[in-house]
């Protein structure tokens, strides 16, 4: 046999049946804050709102975040990904990492390279 899941945690019908591991990749511990760049989905504030099962303050914060992401899409001429550069390989388009990420992390995410949209 190839794979064999897990037993479910306890309560995982309360958590959309997510086994041990799916529920546990969204974790943010707090010596993580200061190495994710401000775009990170962990730290996503409607998201953290579902998973402490304030599910009225995820919606209304889920819509703030989606109005301003309108915002911003209307306000900026064109957007340049930050980590990747797209370039023609065997004549598809791929994206390549370009390093940057690691240069970014190390300056602490600063706001001209990883805007805070959260």
């Amino acid at each position: 046999m190839m794979f064999s899941p897990g037993a479910m945690p306890p309560e995982h019908e309360l958590y959309y049946g997510f086994t041990r591991f799916a529920m546990e990749l969204n974790e943010l511990e707090p010596a993580m804050r200061g190495t994710l760049p401000h775009t990170d989905t962990r730290l996503r504030p409607d998201q953290r709102a579902l998973e402490e099962g304030d599910v009225e303050a995820a919606e209304q914060l889920k819509h703030q975040l989606e109005q301003a992401q309108r915002d911003r899409r209307r306000d900026v001429a064109a957007h340049a990904p930050a980590w990747f550069r797209k370039t023609l390989e065997s004549g598809e388009e791929t994206w390549v990492f370009n390093g940057e990420y690691w240069k970014a992390r190390e300056a602490g995410f600063p706001d001209d390279v990883a805007p805070a949209i959260w």
